[in-house]
């Protein structure tokens, strides 16, 4: 699910909370789940990225040093 499916259902469930106030608690709870869903998946990304980046240094990198 991206960032935008994650917002778009926030947003929704806010929207239900407004007009459902009977329900208002359910509605709400449920757009917190959406909100840190959605800041996880971009934890995710952060901490994916420069594994990635280490991933495909090349071949100087990984080589050990001599020593003189």
């Amino acid at each position: 699910m991206s960032d935008n499916d994650c917002t778009i259902m926030e947003l929704y469930c806010l929207e239900r909370a407004r007009l459902e106030p009977h329900n208002r608690g359910k509605w709400i709870a449920q757009a917190e789940r959406w909100h840190e869903l959605e800041r996880a998946q971009l934890s995710w990304r952060k901490q994916k990225r420069p594994l990635q980046q280490s991933m495909h240094a090349g071949p100087m990198t990984t080589q050990q040093r001599q020593l003189s």
